[in-house]
């Protein structure tokens, strides 16, 4: 009798590094998951669907051992320097947005920001 070999699925390993930053990316709105794919050899979309995923987890991790420090020197440093990229990222995202605005209003004539003060229509 010859043995019957099961077969597996053979998932290939992506280093962490990648990983995060495929994640913060796609967390930051620079990119769709099957544009990252396509950018950076994947597969498919699943596969940037699951970096994602994996991201978070770990942010949820990292974030339970910020609550109970094993090191927390190193941590907050991290965790720091985390926080700072996110702001600078929320910053670029606000500046983007308002020379969009700008643009738009200056090409178009129309008004897309609402003034303060202004009364609202009545219908």
């Amino acid at each position: 009798m010859t043995k019957i070999k099961k077969r597996t699925k053979s998932y290939s390993r992506y280093p962490a590094d990648l990983k995060r930053k495929i994640a913060k990316s796609y967390l930051a709105g620079e990119a769709s998951y099957r544009i990252l794919a396509e950018e950076n050899g994947l597969r498919n979309r699943d596969v940037v669907k699951e970096f994602v995923r994996w991201y978070l987890r770990s942010q949820e991790k990292e974030s339970t051992e910020m609550e109970n420090p094993k090191d927390s020197s190193k941590q907050s440093t991290d965790r720091e320097k985390e926080l700072e990229e996110e702001l600078r990222l929320a910053k670029l995202k606000i500046e983007m947005l308002e020379t969009m605005f700008d643009v738009a209003e200056e090409e178009l004539n129309i008004q897309i920001r609402k003034k303060s003060g202004s009364n609202q229509s009545k219908r």
